[in-house]
């Protein structure tokens, strides 16, 4: 058995020689199936076989769920869970993890961060994907051939969501030569692009081809200009291979088994006519079978997979976690670079978002002003204490909802560049954890501080430091908590499902906040939920560092004033004695313990988009 480790710096460490000489990724007899819940397995790709050679730009053709991305997946080794078959690079088995690190795999939503100019992202992309030894001169020498070869230079200082869609199918690319891979994979390139544009992304994928890499696309029906462009061409039809050779003997192929294309036909076209013309019962047999005595040869050995040593990529029964281990390729950079880098891409992505930042900025000004004129001075009469109260439950509402809201915006945004990354070793787990959590916290400190700043001295609240800082300490721990929640909620599920969990999950507990209903007036099957919601000790904190610690008498300016004093007011909430320190305590474990789920959510995400 040969030493994994070995086997991957052997295939990692000749990649140059390889690109000097050639590089031929054969693959033979790959199947997938995909289990569902109520066919159990379906049969997705049947014995595809073909051959991709460097230095020519190879099309996969194929009718839309013929099987085109599910085999690219296949051999990017994105895919593995149900996967079998047979792959060579170079005649060896393939080594996945020293593939993974040779090859690069662009996606059809290949999603990048709007808010960062195209220069910042290909410098992200340097940063984190070439060994940190590399000095800023060499790694500014990267970026300006990138922006070069691909023609980018006249959007280079601009955001990549105000650049064109061909411009941003470019930068795709450029994010991914910036280690130069010698393989990659492009799922439909053109995919949303003019017949211009398309033309200019395909001449530059040419480029790329005829500078020695294997280049390998999905294309949807693509005209006969482009279609020129291409070398090879693979055809996919109900996840069997119909061809794949040079496009020059394609048609000569077709009419060999009896598909004569027109004089004048685009051959894309004809391919596709033929494709969709066959189904599960008529499958082309002549076709198939042709391709299958050029690509797997009789006598092949099909042989179960030792990890390490990629002969085969065989799982019968799907797994219910996939390792990460076997798809993952290991980080470029030390855990420190890749904190700092992530910190500050985070917030200058922050800072120039309008909406989750700066009018939520705005907002809260705005709100604590308005706050401020309808309870205008009255924390200080014992006449409306009920309204004094009323107005520290929307302060507890406000901060929480404003900024639970716009975290899930946040997290929409970030996620699907974040699992890309991931996945192709850019950065751990722990370094984006961590960089998420501090660059959210200048924002988090900053609303609540800027909203209970301002309505907290014009609605008339004790001019008491020690009270301030209370109410500032509680307003700093709802925001944590919406933020988290929100956070948690729109890493796992949808926007349209998040907006409606957040507010239908946690509105609820503040029924048992004391604010409704006093705690001890409720039924005793009830009083246990008191417990568990964080908003009775965020209310029960507020009117403590409000009434509590000896405030003493209240002014009255009304002729009967029924709590004159605050010791009786929070003993009629029962909210008596000096413990806002408990309430504290209790705040900082809901904070922690969403701050776990904040991690199990991210690790099952990475996780989930496997399956």
């Amino acid at each position: 058995m040969p030493d994994n480790d070995n086997v991957g710096e052997r295939q990692t460490n000749g990649l140059a020689r390889n690109r000097a000489q050639s590089l031929e990724l054969h693959f033979s007899q790959v199947n997938y199936h995909l289990k569902t819940a109520t066919k159990g397995f379906t049969q997705i790709l049947n014995e595809a076989c073909g051959t991709f050679k460097s230095g020519r730009l190879t099309a996969i053709l194929g009718p839309s769920g013929a099987g085109k991305t599910t085999l690219l997946n296949a051999l990017a080794g994105f895919k593995i869970t149900g996967v079998s078959g047979r792959f060579l690079l170079n005649g060896r088995p393939r080594d996945l993890m020293a593939f993974r690190k040779m090859s690069a795999y662009i996606a059809q939503d290949f999603v990048m961060l709007n808010l960062l100019t195209v220069e910042e992202t290909l410098w992200v992309s340097v940063d984190l994907k070439t060994p940190s030894a590399k000095s800023a001169q060499e790694k500014q020498k990267i970026i300006d051939d990138i922006i070069d070869i691909l023609q980018l230079q006249s959007c280079r200082q601009t955001l990549v969501g105000k650049i064109s869609g061909g411009e941003q199918k470019r930068l795709s690319i450029g994010i991914e030569l910036a280690t130069n891979p010698p393989i990659m994979f492009f799922d439909e390139p053109t995919s949303g692009l003019d017949c211009v544009s398309s033309y200019q992304v395909i001449c530059h994928l040419q480029r790329l081809c005829h500078d020695g890499r294997i280049v390998v696309c999905v294309v949807h029906q693509p005209g006969s200009r482009l279609m020129q462009l291409f070398d090879d061409v693979l055809v996919l039809a109900h996840g069997e291979v119909l061809y794949a050779g040079e496009q020059r003997t394609m048609l000569a192929t077709f009419e060999g088994s009896g598909y004569t294309c027109p004089q004048y036909y685009n051959p894309a076209d004809f391919v596709l006519d033929v494709c969709s013309e066959s189904s599960n019962t008529q499958r082309c047999e002549s076709l198939i079978s042709q391709n299958k005595l050029t690509h797997c040869p009789s006598g092949t050995n099909i042989q179960k997979l030792n990890v390490g040593e990629e002969a085969l990529i065989e799982m019968p029964q799907q797994a219910a976690w996939p390792d990460l281990a076997q798809v993952r390729v290991k980080e470029q950079v030390g855990f420190y670079f890749q904190l700092r880098v992530l910190l500050r891409r985070h917030l200058r992505s922050m800072s120039r978002d309008m909406i989750a930042v700066q009018l939520r900025l705005i907002m809260h000004v705005v709100v604590a002003l308005l706050l401020g004129v309808v309870y205008w001075q009255i924390g200080s009469d014992a006449a409306k204490i009920v309204s004094n109260v009323s107005c520290l439950l929307f302060i507890i509402l406000f901060v929480f909802i404003g900024n639970a809201m716009p975290s899930i915006l946040l997290c929409q945004q970030d996620s699907a560049v974040f699992i890309r990354e991931y996945y192709n070793g850019w950065y751990s787990l722990r370094a984006y954890y961590i960089s998420k959590v501090l660059a959210d916290l200048p924002l988090q400190l900053t609303c609540p501080t800027m909203f209970i700043s301002i309505s907290y001295f014009m609605t008339g609240q004790p001019p008491e430091f020690e009270r301030f800082a209370m109410c500032w300490a509680v307003c700093v721990m709802t925001g944590f908590i919406g933020h988290f929640v929100g956070v948690i909620s729109g890493t796992l599920f949808s926007m349209q499902m998040s907006i409606f969990l957040v507010p239908s999950g946690t509105i609820p507990f503040l029924l048992f906040s004391g604010f409704f209903i006093r705690l001890n007036e409720l039924s005793w099957f009830l009083r246990p939920i008191c417990d568990f919601s964080f908003f009775r000790y965020i209310f029960e904190g507020l009117l403590r560092a409000i009434y509590g610690y000896g405030r003493g008498d209240l002014d009255c300016h009304a002729n009967f004033c029924y709590y004159r004093t605050a010791d009786q007011f929070l003993r009629d909430f029962g909210m008596a004695g000096d413990e806002f320190g408990w309430d504290m305590a209790v705040l900082g474990i809901f904070v922690a313990l969403l701050l776990f789920f904040f991690y199990v959510t991210v690790n099952f995400c990475v996780r989930r988009a496997l399956r």
